[in-house]
């Protein structure tokens, strides 16, 4: 029965209560309307149960990942693997792709066989991020020449070599050049109180703070070097490659002066 304008006046929607006709014409739309709902909520149910069997791909520790360290340490040491488990059985906030690691850090130690979540890691802050277990960051003065100031900067690569004087019975004995490290990453160039700093633009050559990144051997070396010696960056290209046996050279007078070849230590040629 059609419903006119009329019917829906001043007082239409009583007059419509009133007859039985309409009563059971308003009883009939709202069943229909309640059946709508329930429909829309199963489906949604069904939807919700045949989600939750679904497989789904979480991270999972295959070994110890301390507190602090980088989700791209993580990464690249392969310190976890993938796995297909039901959903229902993921934990909340399941990390289930290794890009959600990058410029992360672990918010606490993860242990084998845990997966690996949202809320086991925290935002990195400053050069914690980029430092691996083994890796260290080192800060050295250097003067414009050993430096290279105004040409190093923060993602380059270079060679670091040291300088020390010896000593025998009080009597120097000369000078000594050797490689301490090599393709080490810049982290940072900056500047100290001496002056403005590489890179700023000013002319001025001045003794600034340059950061590197070192493996964990060698921080000691590179810090007794700059106290007691001279540390010498040397700026590598992209495509740089490894001189054979150059870190187990010792450069003195007499190799580079008389000619006679590096004395070679740490092993044979």
């Amino acid at each position: 029965m059609e419903l006119t304008r009329k019917s829906y006046g001043s007082g239409g929607f009583r007059k419509l209560l009133s007859t039985r006709h309409g009563t059971a014409l308003i009883a009939v739309a709202c069943t229909i309307v309640a059946a709508g709902i329930l429909l829309f909520a199963a489906s949604r149910y069904r939807h919700s149960v045949n989600a939750q069997g679904q497989p789904v791909t979480v991270l999972v520790a295959t070994s110890v990942i301390q507190k602090g360290t980088p989700g791209s340490v993580i990464s690249s040491g392969g310190m976890f693997r993938s796995e297909q488990i039901v959903a229902k059985q993921a934990s909340s906030g399941a990390i289930a792709d290794a890009a959600a690691l990058q410029g992360k850090v672990a918010a606490s130690d993860i242990n084998p066989g845990q997966e690996l979540t949202v809320s086991d890691f925290s935002g990195g802050t400053g050069y914690v991020s980029d430092l691996a277990p083994d890796q260290r960051a080192i800060s050295i003065p250097l003067d414009a020449s050993h430096g290279l100031n105004g040409v190093v900067k923060a993602g380059d690569r270079v060679d670091v070599y040291a300088g020390l004087s010896t000593t025998v019975g009080g009597n120097s004995t000369g000078v000594s050049l050797r490689l301490l490290d090599a393709n080490i990453a810049v982290l940072a160039v900056g500047e100290n109180a001496s002056g403005t700093g590489v890179g700023s633009g000013s002319g001025v050559t001045t003794e600034s703070d340059i950061i590197l990144k070192v493996n964990a051997s060698q921080a000691g070396a590179l810090a007794f070097a700059s106290d007691n010696g001279k540390v010498w960056l040397i700026l590598r290209g992209a495509n740089a490659v490894e001189p054979q046996h150059q870190q187990q050279e010792l450069y003195t007078i007499n190799s580079l002066l008389l000619g006679s070849r590096p004395a070679i230590t740490g092993g044979k040629r």
